[in-house]
């Protein structure tokens, strides 16, 4: 009887030591996610703001179109691990969301939803982050086509990305999220 309640004390206690390390290991991967989007997020917005000062939302657009995911996975081989932009509404096909990503895009459209998520996935961990319409500027190749995006923009949008849904916005609307997916090592 004794045997039997000193192995069930050392049970809880490892479980307890074991709940422990998940959180720790949630919180490391919570924080690199979001530094790493917040990184993701500067370069890539600071790349387009040059592109629209040297020739406008046109650069802008054949910036995006040329340079975006390269630059994506240039930070992802840096920091060792996959980095993505998902859309419902996305304009390069290769940010397509799965299923599963589209479970969590639609969540983050509840009220009060659109924040951090992070998921075990295939033995990875996923960290999503909502990416809001957040400047005025933003609608110039994403608001209205009637409007917002000029007519030479919106023929270049329609050239570079033919089967285009990524227009229609309005300032703080959900545009989609970053998608960081890290490899499940032992220890964080």
């Amino acid at each position: 009887m004794v045997a039997l309640l000193g192995s069930a004390s050392c049970n809880s206690r490892q479980q307890a030591e074991q709940k422990a390390a998940d959180s720790i290991d949630t919180l490391a991967f919570m924080k690199a996610g979001d530094s790493i989007s917040g990184i993701m997020q500067e370069v890539l917005l600071k790349n387009v703001m040059q592109a629209t000062k040297a020739g406008g939302p046109v650069f802008a657009v054949e910036f995006c179109n040329e340079r975006a995911v390269p630059l994506s996975d240039s930070l992802s081989e840096i920091y060792k691990c996959r980095i993505q932009r998902i859309s419902d509404k996305y304009r390069n096909p290769a940010n397509k969301p799965a299923p599963a990503d589209l479970a969590v895009l639609e969540s983050m459209e509840l009220p009060d939803q659109a924040k951090p998520v992070l998921l075990s996935e295939a033995g990875n961990i996923v960290y999503y982050k909502p990416i809001k319409i957040a400047m005025p500027s933003c609608l110039n190749c994403h608001g209205s086509e009637n409007g917002q995006i000029d007519p030479n923009t919106m023929q270049v949008i329609k050239q570079k990305y033919p089967a285009d849904n990524a227009t229609g916005y309005r300032e703080g609307d959900l545009r989609g999220a970053w998608k960081i997916t890290f490899q499940k090592p032992e220890q964080y």
